[in-house]
């Protein structure tokens, strides 16, 4: 009995001094329980952990559960290391203990408006790290546990000599490890004829980006050539889809003076597809020539995260770079992805407006994504589809007849653009630094941002949005406090009880809004009047001045004015507004539309932003003289005592 206890002391003592190994610690751990019985079941495995140095990286029972592949012993070597290193001490790889040494790749990144790190190894994510263990020999170990088990790229046939392949080997002898489902030979030949195939064997870490046989047949092989398939490659870089960062765009090979490639890896929300996402990679052509137009194609990664020696391979749907499709065909494309929603409206009820976007040239479509329906008010929406001649006008309000980019609209260099509607334009914004920029489009009264921008078709560009313009969600008074364009008109009118009467939905407007500039010009022009309106004490005469622009009882667009004036036997067209009469000339003149009051002449700068209860028409000049605004000089010197009696306050209460 002695002795048993001894021995029992003895263990105990040496289990202070060595610590659990690598096996003992996994046997602890109820959550790592089924990889450790797959470890207890390889003789070769259990002894390296019970006695060798190393570092294990052990998948959870959920991330074993998940996993779909053999879980044999080469399955168990490829998640050890046999150098012991702590999160710290992880560099780019780690070498694994599977035949022929291949690495494991790390990934570090920054968590978000957090100053830590989350690590992950190959597509797996460290949940707990630095769990440490030794040997009986003193030789230490540590455990990271992951979250998903690590898969290896092993011949299926076990032949050694295609041990640890990188890029190229992969590609030349793809049926061999299995891919033989997802023929990659044009792609690979195309390689061969562009000579550049060192690309592929040079030693290092890249991501290669391989689109299978099946997107070649709309794309001529004869488009792949040196310069596209160096767009498939960002060198000194191993991205995995889930350590990668959504929309970052990254250098590919092609990136010098002339022609400049960059691609971004996203997880793109598919309805009815596994996991509820798909995950893509989109190359941006930013800078190009006649044979390489700028512009965004996107492609599904069909198997992702496949390691190689050199880094990793992710096989995708059809080539980068090359645009292959017209618009309509790029959204067939999408009808079963982000913009299906769109699609099934548009083959459905406005096939007019499909044969429109399959003519040749250069055309901009702004398409509103899946998320855009969902939100939009469903019983417009419903009336809406119901009534063709409506629709078509929202439709051609998404569609300009020329090429607007991106880089238009972050840049400024177009701010506004008429719409295949001819009554209406775009009118666009970027907010925020430079580096961070969001891309607004406003369009009959909805202010949508650019979700995704460029996609390139053969006959223009697609930018696809938040929101389906033209369809108001927003009341008059929600429009004008939002606006920075009507700000001013905006305060004016908190100044008494006008703005109020703007948020009642039960009641329908027409409101020539002055812009910020065309009080600016009052201002200027009538310093004195300006002052009046805008010091704070004359609420009559504010909301006085802003009630000879609202009419009551109407929401009318520019079409219904200019109907109204064409009918007119007149030069001119009396209509009742709020207070008085406005003597109404709508005039076209190159595109643009002017009213007329009373000798002032305004162009609406911004025609038809449509709300819940009306039309707002946001004009450049104030439709007041100054003799419309009368204040006494008793109530001035009134005004102007009460302020210094209020001053003289506030200073002896800060006394």
């Amino acid at each position: 009995m002695k002795d048993t206890l001894y021995i029992w002391i003895f263990g105990s003592l040496l289990s202070v001094v060595w610590g659990e190994n690598l096996y003992e610690l996994l046997q602890s751990r109820s959550d790592l329980s089924q990889f450790a019985d797959l470890v207890t079941k390889d003789e070769l495995v259990l002894t390296l952990l019970k006695f060798r140095q190393g570092t294990l990286f052990a998948p959870t029972n959920d991330a074993i559960q998940m996993h779909r592949g053999p879980k044999d012993s080469n399955f168990l070597l490829y998640h050890l290391s046999n150098v012991a290193l702590t999160l710290d001490k992880l560099e780019q790889s780690v070498t694994s203990e599977l035949p022929g040494n291949p690495p494991l790749w790390v990934t570090r990144r920054k968590i978000p408006e957090s100053e830590d790190f989350e690590h992950f190894i190959n597509n797996a994510k460290v949940i707990e790290a630095d769990v440490k263990g030794t040997t009986q020999s003193q030789e230490q170990q540590v455990l990271h546990i992951i979250d998903e088990a690590l898969e290896s790229t092993v011949p299926v046939n076990k032949d050694s000599s295609l041990s640890n392949p990188d890029a190229l080997r992969l590609l030349e002898k793809a049926n061999a490890f299995g891919l033989s489902g997802m023929q990659v030979t044009d792609f690979f030949q195309r390689i061969i004829a562009t000579d550049r195939t060192k690309i592929f064997s040079t030693p290092g870490g890249s991501t290669f980006f391989i689109p299978v046989n099946k997107g070649f047949e709309t794309v001529s092989r004869e488009k792949v050539d040196s310069k596209v398939v160096d767009g498939h490659v960002v060198p000194g870089a191993v991205i995995f889809t889930r350590a990668s960062i959504p929309g970052r765009p990254i250098k590919t090979l092609t990136f010098g003076d002339n022609i400049k490639v960059t691609l971004a890896m996203n997880n793109d929300s598919i309805p009815g597809s596994p996991g509820g996402y798909q995950p893509s990679v989109q190359s941006n052509t930013r800078s190009g020539d006649y044979n390489h137009p700028k512009g965004v194609v996107i492609s599904s990664i069909v198997k992702a995260n496949i390691p190689v020696k050199n880094g990793v391979v992710h096989l995708i749907e059809k080539p980068l770079v090359v645009i292959d499709k017209d618009m309509v065909n790029f959204l067939k494309e999408e009808r079963n992805g982000r913009l299906q929603e769109f699609y099934k409206v548009v083959k459905d009820y406005a096939p007019d407006f499909m044969e429109e976007i399959t003519r040749a040239g250069e055309l901009t479509l702004f398409a509103p994504s899946n998320d855009a329906f969902i939100n939009a008010d469903q019983d417009i929406l419903s009336r809406l589809l119901a009534n063709s001649e409506k629709l078509r006008e929202v439709l051609q309000l998404h569609l300009v007849r020329r090429r607007v980019s991106s880089d238009d609209i972050e840049l400024r260099t177009v701010v506004e653009v008429d719409t295949a509607d001819r009554h209406r334009k775009l009118y666009f914004n970027a907010i925020g630094q430079l580096s961070n920029r969001t891309l607004t489009v406003e369009g009959g009264g909805v202010n949508a941002t650019i979700v995704q921008g460029d996609i390139a078709a053969l006959n223009g560009l697609v930018h696809i949005v938040d929101k389906i313009l033209g369809i108001p969600s927003a009341s008059m008074l929600d429009k004008i406090l939002s606006d920075p364009m009507m700000s001013d008109s905006a305060t004016l009118g908190s100044q008494s009880g006008f703005n109020l009467r703007l948020g009642d939905t039960n009641r329908k407007y027409t409101y020539f809004v002055p812009s910020n500039d065309a009080w600016l010009k009052i201002q200027r022009n009538h310093a004195s009047t300006h002052k009046k309106l805008f010091m704070g004490g004359f609420g009559y005469q504010s909301e006085q001045a802003l009630e000879h622009h609202l009419l009551i009882g109407r929401g009318m667009k520019i079409a219904d004015l200019e109907e109204l004036f064409q009918n007119s036997k007149s030069d001119r067209t009396q209509i009742q507004m709020l207070r008085g009469r406005l003597n109404l000339r709508v005039e076209k003149t190159q595109g643009d539309y002017y009213i007329e009051r009373d000798g002032i002449r305004a162009r609406v700068i911004r025609p038809d932003v449509q709300c819940t209860n009306g039309v707002i028409h946001v004009i450049d000049e104030v439709l007041i003289h100054p003799r419309d605004v009368s204040v006494s000089s008793s109530s001035i010197r009134k005004l102007s005592v009460l302020a210094s009696i209020f001053s003289s306050v506030l200073a002896f209460r800060s006394l």
